[in-house]
């Protein structure tokens, strides 16, 4: 017995049985095969069956936007295999092939012909091949998964099937299954089927399931070692359906081996994607060195460092005049200055170890010491002020224009990590130390380095500085004894 199921994204599926001689398919009602598809011709196509021959062929009947097999358009009539791949514009249709002979209960033994033994391994070999096309050939998992659960549902007779994942198992009733027996599956960690719900004797099983009227049900575990990632889990509610027997829960299990490994395959690919996403974003603020450092706390951790207390090095670097510059260059052409400071900034800082926290207007803001396997911070801080000045003095010898800009660096405790999302991420740092940073910058002489007490300390004998006396600093009542670093 031929039956052609057809399935539309509006609609419940719908089977019927091929009759011998000609079965039309249109948007017809009176059609012998209904499509509820706009785009389907009231007369779009035939399906002939050959019942002396057990052949099935279908025709188009040159409808306006085609019927196509396994994807290809048809332009002439061709012979249909079981589980072929119909569609008519938006409506899936399979065949597939029922024998009429007594199926075999799950309890008890039959000696199979050879012609119906080879008959049952062609079929399941072409559903394997083609749960195998689909869940290799889309890259959504869930869109892999519904197609998988729709071949099984046609092939093996299920009212219902479902390829449910290990987060939504607490979903396992509004999708419309027992849990009870999804219980029995997970705790144990073993397929469970049951061929007749009226006879099953443990009634915690049966209770939820016979409320829905199953008659017969199925549960597959799809394994990752020891965890549980998934479940294949079907049902029969027809009391004249063949119930699921041995062969229905070998083909499960072959096809929970797939499933599982595609599951792996999309977690994994997820997973780059995710750390390919936030290496993206980590090395918009961070150099390469920096930001490799913070992906392998994130691949470790599965997250960023949040605000911790450190001890951290804060530069400042503004330019000055900005207003008065953006006046008489224009614009244009003051905004592409600007452009190039920031790069040329930036590009120090990460050559110096440090972290880009932000833009500020006319400015730039840095911090080094949050890569704790870095050591000279405080140097190193200072050493990317003098080599920003250096690079100034190579833009203002190309431009009429003449920047200045005023440095200032502090070092001390400040709060400082990652907020945000994995979308979105941004380098945060609070606290005194970054008030005193940008007082120092403010109170910098053009194109002069700055620096506070902490960080002349730990620069001392290493870089020549000179003290330019206390400086007051807002929300402080003692001044801050400040020294300028010497360019030699």
């Amino acid at each position: 017995m031929w039956i052609l199921t057809t399935r539309s994204p509006t609609g419940e599926p719908r089977e019927y049985t091929l009759k011998p001689g000609k079965n039309t398919v249109g948007r017809k009602s009176d059609s012998d095969i209904v499509v509820a598809d706009s785009s389907a011709s009231r007369f779009h196509a035939e399906v002939h069956f050959e019942a002396e021959k057990n052949i099935v062929t279908l025709h188009d009947l040159n409808s306006t936007n085609g019927t196509f097999v396994n994807r290809v358009r048809l332009t002439q009539p061709t012979p249909l295999k079981p589980n072929d791949d119909i569609r008519i514009g938006e409506c899936v249709i399979n065949l597939v092939f029922n024998s009429p002979e007594p199926q075999p209960a799950f309890s008890g033994t039959r000696l199979f012909s050879r012609e119906l033994l080879l008959e049952s391994l062609d079929h399941h070999a072409v559903l394997m091949y083609e749960v195998a096309r689909q869940l290799n050939m889309v890259m959504d998992i869930d869109t892999a998964l519904r197609e998988v659960s729709s071949l099984m549902k046609t092939a093996m007779g299920a009212d219902k099937c479902e390829v449910i994942l290990a987060d939504r198992f607490d979903r396992l009733s509004e999708l419309g299954f027992p849990t009870s027996i999804a219980k029995i599956a997970i705790e144990q960690r073993a397929t469970v089927v049951i061929p007749d719900m009226a006879a099953e004797s443990d009634q915690s099983a049966s209770k939820s399931a016979l409320l829905m009227k199953i008659r017969s049900a199925l549960c597959v575990p799809v394994m990752s070692g020891e965890d549980i990632i998934a479940l294949v889990y079907m049902y029969k509610t027809n009391l004249d359906a063949r119930p699921f027997d041995q062969r229905d829960l070998q083909l499960a299990v072959a096809i929970s081996h797939q499933a599982a490994l595609t599951i792996q395959r999309m977690h994994l690919l997820q997973r780059i994607n995710k750390e390919q996403g936030m290496r993206q974003l980590l090395q918009r603020f961070l150099s390469p060195p920096e930001a490799e450092y913070l992906m392998e706390e994130y691949q470790a951790t599965g997250h960023l460092p949040t605000l911790t207390e450190s001890w951290l090095t804060v530069l400042f670097a503004d330019l000055m005049d900005s207003t008065g510059m953006a006046e008489r260059m224009g614009v244009r052409r003051f905004g592409e200055l600007l452009g190039r400071f920031y790069q040329d900034m930036t590009q120090i800082i990460f050559e110096h170890g440090g972290v880009l926290d932000k833009y500020m207007g006319d400015g730039v803001m840095a911090v080094f010491g949050m890569n704790q396997g870095q050591k000279d911070q405080e140097v190193r801080a200072v050493l990317a002020g003098l080599a920003m000045l250096e690079r100034l003095e190579e833009i203002n010898r190309a431009e009429d224009e003449q920047i200045q800009v005023g440095i200032g660096v502090n070092t001390g405790l400040a709060m400082a990590g990652y907020l945000g999302t994995e979308e979105r991420v941004e380098f945060t740092v609070l606290g005194d130390a970054v008030n005193v940073a940008y007082r120092l910058e403010s109170h910098a002489r053009p194109n002069r380095v700055y620096i506070g007490p902490f960080t002349s300390e730990a620069v001392t004998g290493k870089l020549k500085l000179r003290p330019v006396g206390p400086v007051k600093v807002k929300g402080r009542t003692e001044p801050i004894q400040t020294y300028e670093v010497l360019r030699v």
